[in-house]
């Protein structure tokens, strides 16, 4: 299965790097000068209608001129979000800082210039034009820069970046396509000046919550799994991960034991009866112990797991 969802991913480095970014991005002219070429890494993904990049690269200059073949061609518009280093886009007369906390977006059918003056990491995120309004595509004349500090929705689309990013090989293609579609509604609304219909954009912590519970669902049998790591994986802050669950009404800790019992549970009524099995069950959903796990699942469930199997069973 995890070969099968690596199949959607890209990934190029070194001499090959040129080639990808090319196919990837277009009419695109990467100048290294005297830089070192072979450290570069770019790592590619689709997400529905999106495509996702990360790339780590030395110094180097990119020369874009009429990138893009057609309208419906993902590298219609284009965002770039740095995490390291120091870059700049110069389109249309109008430098733009490349930096960490915001997102430059920018039409690349418009000649343009990205000088990347040190060793960078940057995301980038390809959406098709038609995904935006006419309205919104006369914006990016020049680069439109929004910065994550002063926009929620803004900060919601780096994170949500970022940790896609960290998960894209675990994800199936109904989720890509999921996220992809939320990142076009997150563009939009960051852009503004959008008159086309689109679907209303949820709250980013309703967001968050989504994103956190599919990576507890597709982690729940970790015994490493915590709140730190969940923060972590989502690139954003432990607070942050406390918020999305108010609305809830229990803690990320409740949610992922609630979710390991209601597992465990399932697997017990479907157990073959012979005792070590429950042993087995908890250990395997990151119960640090078998009595650990009997007073849970009693407190839960009012029997023990044992009881609960025999009435499966019967």
């Amino acid at each position: 299965m995890a070969a099968a969802l690596q199949r959607h991913v890209d990934i190029a480095g070194g001499r090959d790097f040129a080639g990808l970014a090319r196919n990837l991005f277009g009419n695109v002219r990467l100048d290294f000068g005297a830089a070192d070429e072979n450290k570069s890494r770019m790592v590619s993904a689709m997400l529905g209608a999106c495509r996702l990049t990360r790339l780590e690269a030395d110094r180097h200059v990119v020369f874009g001129e009429r990138v893009t073949a057609g309208p419906d061609d993902p590298d219609a518009i284009k965002l770039i979000l740095q995490t390291e280093g120091t870059a700049s886009l110069l389109q249309g007369g109008q430098h733009a800082p490349v930096h960490t906390d915001a997102l430059v977006i920018y039409d690349p059918r418009r000649p343009y210039v990205l000088t990347n003056s040190t060793s960078v990491r940057q995301l980038l995120l390809q959406l098709p034009r038609h995904a935006l309004s006419h309205r919104a595509i006369e914006r990016l004349v020049t680069p439109f820069t929004a910065h994550a500090e002063q926009d929620g929705m803004c900060r919601i689309l780096l994170s949500l970046m970022e940790s896609t990013m960290h998960e894209i090989g675990h994800l199936d293609e109904a989720r890509r396509a999921g996220i992809g579609q939320t990142m076009i509604d997150l563009v939009r609304t960051v852009i503004g000046a959008d008159s086309q219909p689109a679907r209303p954009v949820a709250n980013p912590l309703d967001l968050l919550l989504q994103r956190i519970k599919d990576f507890i669902e597709s982690n729940v049998e970790r015994p490493d799994l915590t709140i730190t790591m969940i923060a972590r994986r989502m690139g954003c802050s432990v607070r942050y991960v406390y918020r999305a669950f108010e609305v809830e009404c229990l803690t990320p800790s409740d949610y992922i034991w609630n979710l390991r019992l209601q597992k465990a549970a399932a697997q017990l009524r479907e157990a073959g009866g012979y005792a070590g099995e429950i042993s087995e069950i908890a250990f395997a959903l990151g119960f640090s112990s078998s009595a650990h796990f009997s007073r849970a699942f009693r407190n839960r469930f009012g029997v023990s797991p044992s009881q609960w199997r025999r009435a499966g069973i019967a």
